[in-house]
């Protein structure tokens, strides 16, 4: 599994990605009529320091992959950045995004991140549940002998 191909981006590179990710953050937000533009916009570089500068291992074509490791976004209210980059990251195509918040979406791009989304650990949205969760994963991890982040 390696990380992803973005693994050895300049700091440039990785602005790029991250001035792109807002565009399409905030493109997508307008189109759905609802969103959190604010909770989003604060942590895309965050993300995309994440995802693309080699930091996380992740598997797209085998989201489920177990030595992958994990992200847990706590703040679920910034579900259009976390699919926003999932689909950057090629979890699923872009146009699937026009899905976002829309009744009926095979990819379940609800307001808030939800397991069924590929690259999607946990539902989340209760602020702080993060920690607990992340904590509950690593234990098993090491209970387990697994290798992961």
């Amino acid at each position: 599994m390696g990380n992803s191909k973005f693994t050895d981006l300049k700091i440039s590179e990785l602005e790029g990605i991250a001035k792109k990710l807002r565009q399409k953050i905030l493109k997508v937000i307008y189109k759905a009529g609802s969103g959190h533009p604010g909770g989003s916009l604060s942590a895309t570089d965050l993300l995309t320091a994440i995802y693309f500068g080699g930091i996380l291992r992740y598997a797209p074509r085998n989201p489920n992959d177990p030595t992958r490791d994990r992200f847990i976004l706590s703040k679920g209210h910034a579900s259009a950045l976390m699919y926003c980059v999932l689909s950057r990251a090629g979890y699923f195509p872009e146009e699937k995004l026009d899905e976002y918040r829309k009744i009926g979406s095979d990819l379940f791009l609800s307001g808030h991140p939800h397991p069924k989304t590929p690259g999607v650990e946990i539902a989340s949205g209760s602020l702080g549940q993060g920690l607990s969760v992340g904590h509950g994963i690593a234990l098993g991890a090491r209970i387990d002998r697994i290798d992961y982040n």
